[in-house]
């Protein structure tokens, strides 16, 4: 998992279809000229956003995708003085749509959008998540430690099984996530 998200991830994350929102959403309610979104409602436009990605990473640049929107949307909702040091530091795009306002979505559909279009091996990602979760874990502290200090791992998990999205239950990788994820960061 390492040397896929280092080595492919960002390249791959460069081939999605991304959508710039108008000049008032992105310049005075986001104040932030570089955003960009991709995915739409429920990640309406999955298949074709996954065609661009080799077969055979699919599953880990899925798995990868949801860690950064994931980390990005959490650290905006409950470590907001944070989050412009991870802004500035990553670009990720925002996984959602833009109109008369941006509209984030639910980073667990990331999980499940892919597993319902059958976009992807759901078996292998299953087989994945285990690594992956480590991975997760390992990299946000690493990164937190070295990049925004002020941000305390445990509140940080916390925060995500906290959130009312963290409800979202949809397919088999979701639960099967959080199952992990629960196990290795409970206090």
């Amino acid at each position: 998992m390492h040397e896929y998200f280092y080595a492919r991830f960002r390249t791959q994350l460069a081939g999605l279809a991304f959508r710039r929102p108008n000049d008032v959403v992105r310049d005075h309610i986001m104040r932030d000229p570089a955003v960009v979104f991709f995915g739409g409602p429920d990640w309406e436009n999955v298949a074709a956003d996954l065609a661009t990605v080799p077969e055979h990473d699919r599953s880990r640049f899925v798995l990868c995708l949801f860690m950064v929107v994931l980390t990005d949307q959490a650290l905006f909702t409950y470590f907001r003085d944070s989050y412009d040091t991870w802004r500035r530091e990553t670009k990720y795009p925002k996984f959602g749509w833009s109109g008369f306002g941006p509209h984030n979505e639910n980073p667990f559909k990331i999980l499940w959008a892919p597993e319902r279009e059958q976009a992807v091996n759901t078996n292998e990602m299953l087989a994945l998540v285990p690594e992956f979760t480590r991975f997760f874990k390992n990299e946000t502290r690493v990164y937190f430690q070295q990049n925004l200090p002020e941000v305390e791992i445990h509140g940080y998990f916390g925060a995500i099984r906290g959130d009312r999205g963290y409800c979202f239950n949809e397919g088999a990788v979701v639960p099967h996530w959080k199952a992990e994820f629960e196990a290795l960061t409970m206090p």
